[in-house]
Order: structure tokens, then C-alpha cells, then sequence
């Protein structure tokens, strides 16, 4: 009896260490996020679009200065990210952040040039899932782009194929080739992705809104630190 006693207990202890090693997942923080905080006087106020695969961040924030690039990770309830912002120089932005509970908003810090700072985010509510639905339904077909980085004029055709909230297909740029294009479709808000070789290969980030018929899109073009605008049609 005693015996039996001893190995319950042990079987006991061995699932109580078990369950406190169990590595936990982490959350998924895809989507739209309103962040504000402040670095010495200085006020961050950004809208940041993630999207997260196995732990990765990618997207993009945009703000008073513009959009930019943005990657990261999550491991459990931590969340990291960076990008940078120019402000007459170049500045990289780190932020490390911990989620709440339920992953819908965190708080932490913001390190830049060797000084500190605070965030606070939230994640935005996200679309009716109707809605959502038929964005990404009215992504697909093919699209008339115009728009300009810092001069540099963007002229392009491009064809989309739906899977859910995420499209794939190309863009032809004018006397310039064409590129393989992937993105997705929250809600009103649309990201992708391609390249263009000009003197060197670049990589674009377009993050625009759709309007309520979803026949035409604008917002801002990220690419090697620096933004423009684009806007763009739904061909007939």
C-alpha cells in the first residue's frame, strides 16, 4: 500500500513538471494594430499590418513619415519588431513588446540610437468576416496600378487569383519585366509584394484600401527606406 502510494506521487510530480516544460504557443498577432508611444520627447503614432508565419513577422507601419517595411518574431506572449523611419537621418526602430492574455494588445519597449522608450499597442477589431470574404473575393481579377516613388514613376498591369483572404498572380511593369506578386486582403485593407529590376532588384511593399465596390485601391508604396503613393483600378 505504501508502495503504491509512493509511485502515485511520483507519477504526479512527473506530470506537474511535465505540464510547467510544455512549451507554449505562440499567438498569432496577424493583422492590423494601432501603436503609440514616446522616445524622448519624440511621439510615435502608427497603423502596423502584420502577418505571422511560424513565428516570423512581416508587414508593414505606416505613420506621419510614411510607410515602411517591418519584420519580427513571436515567441510566446514576446513580440519583436523593427523598422526604420527617416527623419532628415535614418533611424532603426526596435520594439519589444508582451502580449496581454488574449493577444490582443502588448506593451513594452523602444530602443533607438542607444536611448529608450514606451509603447503601448492594440489590435484592431477585425472586419465581419462577410465582409472580409467578399474583399478578397473582388481582389481577383486583373488590376490597373499607377504611382511614384520619389520620381520614379510606377506604370504596371497585374492579374490576381484568390484563396481566401490571400492572392497570387503577377504585375507587368512598363519596359521594365514582369514580377511574381503575392499579398492578402483584410477587411478594406490590401498588402502585397513585389520586385523590379531598375538599376538594382528592389522590393515593393504596396498597403492601400480598397473602396466599398472593391474596383479600386489606393495607399502608399514602401521600398528601400523610402515611400510613395499608388493608386489603382479594376480592369472591366
Amino acid at each position: 500500500m505504501n508502495y503504491n502510494r509512493a509511485m502515485q506521487k511520483l507519477v504526479l510530480a512527473a506530470l506537474a513538471a511535465l505540464a510547467f516544460t510544455l512549451p507554449v504557443a505562440a499567438a498569432d498577432i496577424s493583422g492590423t494594430w494601432s501603436v503609440s508611444g514616446e522616445i524622448v520627447g519624440n511621439q510615435v503614432n502608427m497603423k502596423c499590418t502584420f502577418a505571422q508565419a511560424d513565428g516570423k513577422l512581416t508587414g508593414t507601419c505606416a505613420g506621419e513619415v510614411g510607410s515602411t517595411q517591418t519584420t519580427g518574431t513571436v515567441t510566446e506572449n514576446k513580440v519583436s519588431f523593427m523598422h526604420t523611419v527617416d527623419r532628415g537621418q535614418v533611424y532603426e526602430l526596435n520594439y519589444n513588446g508582451t502580449l496581454d492574455a488574449a493577444g490582443t494588445s502588448m506593451q513594452g519597449e523602444i530602443l533607438v540610437m542607444g536611448v529608450a522608450g514606451t509603447f503601448t499597442a492594440k489590435k484592431d477589431a477585425a472586419a465581419p468576416a462577410a465582409a472580409a470574404s467578399a474583399s478578397s473575393a473582388g481582389f481577383g481579377g486583373n488590376w490597373s496600378i499607377n504611382g511614384d516613388v520619389v520620381g520614379n514613376v510606377i506604370d504596371m498591369k497585374c492579374a490576381f487569383k484568390t484563396d481566401g483572404d490571400k492572392f497570387a498572380g503577377t504585375c507587368t511593369y512598363a519596359g521594365l519585366g514582369t514580377s511574381p506578386t503575392t499579398g492578402s486582403v483584410s477587411g478594406k485593407t490590401v498588402t502585397f509584394q513585389n520586385q523590379v529590376q531598375r538599376e538594382e532588384l528592389y522590393s515593393l511593399t504596396f498597403t492601400g484600401t480598397l473602396d466599398d465596390a472593391g474596383s479600386s485601391v489606393k495607399g502608399d508604396i514602401a521600398v528601400a527606406g523610402v515611400t510613395g503613393t499608388f493608386a489603382g483600378t479594376k480592369d472591366k
